[in-house]
């Protein structure tokens, strides 16, 4: 991931949010409000950049606020920024699970396909061969346990892969590092 990413609320959130780098210590911090990333449109804030095909997008979460028990902070792959978009996410919440969560169509509703005990700081990655979608969760950064069943999701070549952050208090900014953040290509 380079070191500017592009920035986005997704949906009329209810606080903007921001997203820096800090070079010298090689952390993202992005704060994010809205109401959830979930149902049939997400409201949340995402550092992002594009990708094209197959791709993966890994990152260490360091520290998450709790704003809520559901708040989120993760990884990400977005077929667009539109809030009804499709997408394949992992991401910590202060309640102490990774949940992997995807919506299969644009429009349709999110569905969960697992939730397990995770604490941050938390390794976590989203990898796309064709339109099959896994994601993968690690303690130390080498070795990596599969979430929950891959997931089959039709989406265009370009996509947006990148750092969601959801409050889950929507007007509440949460704010989350990351770092060892990696996106290929």
């Amino acid at each position: 991931v380079g070191r500017h990413l592009g920035v986005e609320s997704l949906a009329a959130v209810g606080a903007t949010g921001s997203a820096s780098y800090n070079s010298g210590t090689s952390t993202f911090t992005v704060a994010g409000s809205g109401a959830d990333i979930w149902g049939t449109a997400d409201e949340f804030r995402y550092g992002y950049q594009s990708a094209s095909g197959d791709c993966t997008i890994t990152a260490r979460v360091a520290s998450q606020q709790n704003t809520n028990i559901s708040a989120k902070a993760g990884v990400m792959i977005r077929e667009t920024l539109n809030a009804n978009s499709s997408y394949a996410g992992l991401c910590l919440t202060p309640q102490g699970l990774a949940k992997w969560e995807y919506r299969s169509s644009t429009g349709g509703t999110a569905a969960n396909n697992a939730s397990t005990g995770t604490t941050v700081p938390y390794w976590l990655r989203i990898t796309r061969v064709g339109n099959t979608f896994t994601a993968y969760r690690s303690s130390n950064g080498s070795t990596w346990s599969q979430v929950g069943t891959a997931v089959t999701i039709t989406m265009g070549t370009n996509v947006f892969i990148g750092l969601p952050v959801c409050s889950h208090a929507d007007g509440t900014l949460c704010t989350a590092t990351f770092t060892n953040v990696t996106a290929v290509p």
